[in-house]
């Protein structure tokens, strides 16, 4: 496979991580949760939380299945979005210089920045999932009401708001990419390796 192009389960989970968090997103801006006690019925607004429910539980799946594809990857893998070691440090270093030097770096599946922005964006992604996770535990169990379920929302809102910046910015920068003349938004969704 060339080095340009990410594996076809890479690109998989990625478009299931782009639908279930943009459908996640602006699901969040019409629904209607119920109050602690109160039983989700009737309304379409209601209707729109239930629906939030089902696919947030879909993106824990994506989330949950990139974590362990990350933990066996070779394309993609945690070199490639955490870059911590002394040459993923140089990468982003030198994509930093290259963006003050008006020059956009290459897309694709590397590492420096664009892997760290990925790396960013999906801990963000995670820790949404996860408080929404806990959150349908505490609605289930009928402990909304509690101190903890009360700062997993917090905490839920506080990252959805850090995934609303990573989601127009990560689409804002693919189009960017696209109009420079870089190939990413094919490779990223071509479905022939």
């Amino acid at each position: 496979m060339p080095m340009n192009v990410w594996s076809r389960t890479t690109r998989f989970l990625h478009l299931g991580l782009a639908v279930t968090v943009t459908l996640q997103l602006f699901l969040s801006l019409v629904m209607e949760p119920p109050e602690p006690g109160e039983v989700p019925a009737g309304g379409i607004f209601r209707q729109f939380f239930e629906a939030h429910e089902v696919i947030g539980l879909t993106a824990l799946v994506f989330v949950v299945c990139h974590w362990i594809w990350l933990a066996k990857a070779k394309d993609t893998g945690f070199r490639h979005l955490f870059p911590w070691d002394a040459e993923g440090r140089r990468q982003v270093v030198a994509d930093l210089k290259g963006i003050f030097n008006r020059h956009l770096p290459e897309g694709g599946p590397r590492g420096g920045l664009v892997g760290l922005v990925h790396g960013l964006g999906f801990l963000a992604v995670t820790g949404m999932v996860i408080t929404g996770g806990a959150i349908f535990g505490f609605i289930t169990t009928d402990a909304l009401a509690s101190s903890a379920a009360h700062t997993c929302e917090e905490l839920h809102e506080l990252c959805s708001n850090f995934v609303w910046v990573y989601w127009f910015g990560h689409g804002s920068m693919a189009l960017m990419h696209h109009f420079a003349g870089h190939d990413t938004l094919r490779q990223m969704f071509a479905w022939k390796s």
